[in-house]
């Protein structure tokens, strides 16, 4: 049997490091883990000599990571979620189903469908979200995931469901919605657009839809965010426009939050669709939350 010989930081060192990135701050990570600020510190200084690396900018309050800092952060985050599910399975007694996605469809896709989903379940069965950014999803597979969810143009080879088609057109608060109508007219200034700074997996971007809209190709960025929510969020503050997908925007539209431009929809033969993964496959209760998924998707 081969030795296997670990060199790691300890356990609270590497939860205090992921509580200060994710929170942004030391004072707020100490709150969170019940511990004091300079316990909190003492660990990350400790994480930065051993590494010979800076983890954090540190500008008064402001507290961001740095790019060695961003890797490390993201296989922290994915290590201690699967020793957290590797302890909960051991622990288990409950039926459970967990399903991976992005965060985007996790907050506007899986959220209003909880309950549903719960009832359709039924009582006993437990329901799990892992989330992570959309090229992380693999290594949240690996950690038992028993329903995925991806984008693809072509459905997968697996059990599966599709959620919902890419139909996309910007959206934004009356205000600025009537302001990019005049601007489409030629009797405005038209209005910034918020861009998804993102590494693009297939999904339509503003110059793909600018392309079949070349009356609005000075329309240009006024801001940027690396998450879908965010994006939405800050245009239904009236920051700008966002480029809507229909089945991610349908709560917001339904609020009157945000309108769409009043333009067709943009379709592309992309599609989200939810899986099953090897471990799925031997767990009945994933095949009846796929089949649940099925009654609620908006094709």
């Amino acid at each position: 049997m081969t030795n296997r010989r670990y060199s790691l930081p300890s356990t609270p060192a590497l939860i205090a490091f992921e509580a200060v990135a994710r929170r942004r701050g030391f004072a707020r990570a100490a709150e969170e883990l019940n511990t004091s600020q300079p316990a909190i510190s003492r660990h990350i200084r400790n994480l930065e000599i051993r590494f010979g690396i800076r983890l954090f900018h540190r500008d008064g309050n402001d507290i961001r990571l740095t790019p060695a800092g961003e890797g490390f952060y993201t296989s922290t985050l994915q290590a201690l979620d699967g020793l957290q599910q590797a302890v909960d399975t051991v622990s288990r007694t409950a039926p459970e189903v967990t399903l991976a996605s992005s965060h985007a469809v996790s907050h506007l896709l899986l959220m209003p469908r909880y309950r549903d989903l719960r009832r359709a379940l039924g009582q006993g069965v437990e329901l799990r979200f892992l989330t992570a950014e959309y090229h992380l999803i693999g290594a949240a597979i690996e950690t038992g995931a028993d329903i995925v969810f991806e984008y693809a143009r072509t459905p997968p080879h697996r059990d599966h469901v599709l959620i919902c088609r890419e139909e996309v057109k910007p959206v934004g608060t009356p205000e600025v919605i009537a302001q990019a109508v005049a601007a489409l007219d030629g009797q405005a200034e038209p209005p910034g657009v918020l861009e998804l700074q993102q590494k693009n997996l297939g999904w339509t971007t503003w110059a793909k839809w600018r392309t079949a809209h070349p009356q609005a190709m000075n329309w240009t960025e006024c801001d940027a965010h690396d998450n879908y929510v965010y994006v939405l969020e800050m245009a239904a503050s009236g920051a700008g426009l966002a480029l809507g997908w229909r089945g991610f925007v349908g709560g917001y539209l339904e609020r009157g939050t945000l309108v769409g431009l009043p333009v067709d929809w943009f379709s592309t033969d992309v599609g989200i669709y939810a899986r099953l993964t090897r471990n799925g496959e031997r767990n009945d209760k994933a095949r009846a939350c796929l089949d649940a998924l099925n009654t609620l998707s908006d094709t």
